[in-house]
C-alpha cells in the first residue's frame, strides 16, 4: 500500500511541475509580446510630438500672422431703413489695425470711421442684417470703407463684438 502512494505521488509531482512551467514561459512569452509591441507601437505607428513636428516644418514656411493692434469703436445705435421705422440696430464694433503708428491715426480719425458707420448702417433693412451673409458683406464693406479712410495704412480686419437686431 506503501508503494501506491509512493507512486501516486511521484506522478503527479511531475504534471504539477509541469503545468507550473507551462504557465510561466506563457506569462513571460505574454509580456514580451507586450513589451515588443508598445516599443513598435512607439517608435513607428504613433504620431510624433509637437515638438519633434516644428523641428521637421519647413522654416521657409510662413508663419500665421500676428494679431495687430486693436481699437475699439463706441457702440452705434441707428434705425434700419424699415418701412414701419420700429426697427433698430446696436453693435460694437472693433477695428484690427496692422501697427501702432496706424493706431494713432486711427484715433485721430475716429469721427470719420463713425459717420461712415453710421451712414452705411442706417441704409439697411432689416432682412438684409439679420442674415449671416449679410453680416459678413456688411464687415466687408466696412473693411472697404475703413481701408479708404486710412490710406496708406491699413485695417487687417473688423469684429463685431456686438450685435442686436430689435
Amino acid at each position: 500500500m506503501v508503494d501506491e502512494k509512493d507512486s501516486q505521488e511521484t506522478e503527479e509531482a511531475p504534471k504539477k511541475k509541469s503545468k507550473m512551467l507551462f504557465f510561466i514561459i506563457l506569462g513571460v512569452a505574454i509580456l514580451l509580446l507586450g513589451g515588443g509591441g508598445f516599443f513598435a507601437y512607439t517608435k513607428f505607428v504613433s504620431p510624433k510630438p509637437a515638438a519633434d513636428q516644428a523641428a521637421t516644418e519647413d522654416p521657409a514656411k510662413p508663419q500665421p500672422p500676428a494679431i495687430g493692434e486693436i481699437l475699439p469703436l463706441e457702440p452705434f445705435v441707428v434705425n434700419l431703413a424699415d418701412p414701419k421705422g420700429k426697427r433698430y440696430l446696436k453693435v460694437k464694433i472693433e477695428i484690427e489695425l496692422e501697427d501702432p503708428l496706424a493706431l494713432e491715426k486711427a484715433t485721430k480719425v475716429t469721427p470719420k470711421l463713425r459717420d461712415m458707420v453710421i451712414v452705411m448702417l442706417t441704409s439697411l433693412g432689416f432682412e438684409e442684417v439679420m442674415t449671416p451673409e449679410g453680416k459678413i458683406r456688411i464687415r466687408d464693406e466696412l473693411l472697404v470703407r475703413f481701408n479708404q479712410i486710412m490710406r496708406p495704412d491699413r485695417v487687417k480686419n473688423i469684429y463685431f463684438t456686438e450685435f442686436v437686431v430689435q
